[in-house]
C-alpha cells in the first residue's frame, strides 16, 4: 500500500496565497536587521497564517507544513513555530493576541529567551510540559547568530499548559516545514550561481567537485520534505508514531537546511561567506533555528529510545 506524499487542492491554495503574499511583502528590508515588520505579520494574521493550530480552526498539520514551507522560502521573520506551539495549548485570550498578530511569544528555557525583548507573551517548556509565565525582572537583550531578538530573563510560572504534546508536535512540523524551505531557497540560490559563474571558460557548475554537493544537499531536501509531510500526515490522521515522526522530521531537515547552507557558502567563494552577501542572513538564521530552543528531547537517540519503548523493536 502506498501513500501520496502530496497536498491537498486547499493547503496548495493556502500554499500559495502565502506565497504571492511573501513575494509581495517580503522585501529585503523586512528580512533584514532592524525593527521587527509588523506590518508584515499582521498580514500573515489576516490571512490566518497564525492562528492555524488554535483549537477549533479549520488548519491541521498538513496546513502548518504548507504555510512553514512557504515562509522558510522567503525566509520571513518572526517566531513561526512558537507561535503554533502557543495558540494551541495557551488559554484562549493569549491565543487570541497572538493569532490576530498583535503580540509576539518568547518560548523556550530560561534564561536565554528567544524574542524576549519583544514579546508579551512567555511560554516556559521543558521539551515534555510547558508554562504560561511571566518575566522577572529586567530583560537583557542578547546577540545571537541568527539576528533574532534574544533576552536574558528569569521567568515565574503562572499555570501549566494544556494539550503541549499535541502543540509541540505541530511546532516540530512548523519548524521542519520553515528549515527545508529555507534550505531550498539557499540551495536554489547555489545551483543558479554555479549555472552561470564562469571560471576557466565553463559555468562552475560543470565541474563535478561544485555539482555533486549541491545535487546530494538537494536529495536531503527533499527527504526531508517528504518525511515532513508523512509526519503532517501522520498527526491528521491522529496515528500513534506522530509525534515521532514530527520529532524526526525537524531533526532531518534541521541537519539537511544546515548541510544547504554550507554547499551554498562553498558555491558561491567568499561572497558566500560574508553575512552582507546574498545567503549570509538565511544561512545564520537556518543555523539557529536548528538548535530548536525548548525542544531538548530531539536528539536522534532519544528519539529512538522513544521509538523502541513503545515495542517497535
Amino acid at each position: 500500500m502506498s501513500i501520496a506524499l502530496t497536498r491537498t487542492a486547499e493547503q496548495q491554495a493556502l500554499a500559495e496565497s502565502v506565497r504571492s503574499y511573501c513575494a509581495a511583502h517580503c522585501t529585503e528590508e523586512v528580512r533584514g536587521p532592524g525593527p521587527f515588520p509588523w506590518s508584515f505579520w499582521q498580514g500573515l494574521a489576516e490571512l490566518g497564517v497564525l492562528s492555524l493550530a488554535m483549537p477549533g480552526e479549520d488548519g491541521g498539520a498538513g496546513e502548518i507544513a504548507a504555510v512553514g514551507a512557504e515562509l522558510g522560502r522567503a525566509a520571513a521573520p518572526g517566531p513561526v513555530a512558537a507561535t503554533v506551539l502557543a495558540t494551541h495549548t495557551l488559554p484562549p485570550e493569549q491565543a487570541e493576541q497572538l493569532g490576530n498578530g498583535t503580540s509576539l511569544v518568547s518560548f523556550g528555557q530560561p534564561p536565554l529567551m528567544p524574542w524576549a525583548p519583544l514579546a508579551e507573551v512567555f511560554v516556559e517548556a521543558d521539551g515534555e510540559e510547558a508554562w504560561l509565565a511571566r518575566p522577572v525582572g529586567e530583560i537583557e537583550p542578547v546577540e545571537v547568530l541568527g539576528g533574532d531578538p534574544w533576552g536574558r530573563v528569569a521567568l515565574e510560572r503562572v499555570q501549566p499548559l494544556e494539550r503541549v504534546s499535541a502543540g509541540m508536535a505541530l511546532a516540530d512540523i512548523a519548524l521542519a516545514a520553515y528549515l527545508w524551505g529555507a534550505g531550498r531557497r539557499l540551495l536554489d540560490a547555489a545551483a543558479e550561481h554555479a549555472r552561470t559563474r564562469v571560471q576557466f571558460g565553463r559555468p562552475i557548475g560543470s565541474f563535478q567537485a561544485v555539482a555533486h554537493p549541491i545535487v546530494t544537499a538537494g536529495v536531503a531536501l527533499t527527504s526531508a520534505e517528504k518525511l515532513t509531510t508523512m509526519a503532517a500526515l501522520a498527526i491528521d490522521d491522529e496515528h500513534q508514531d506522530g509525534g515521532v515522526l514530527a520529532v524526526s522530521a525537524r531533526l532531518s531537515a534541521s541537519r539537511a537546511a544546515v548541510e544547504a547552507a554550507l554547499v551554498a557558502h562553498q558555491t558561491f567563494g567568499a561572497i558566500g561567506y560574508s553575512e552582507e552577501g546574498p545567503i549570509g542572513q538565511v544561512a545564520n538564521r537556518i543555523r539557529q533555528l536548528a538548535n530548536a530552543p525548548g525542544h531538548p528531547q530531539g536528539s536522534g537517540g532519544q528519539v529512538l529510545a522513544r521509538y523502541f519503548r513503545k515495542g517497535r523493536g
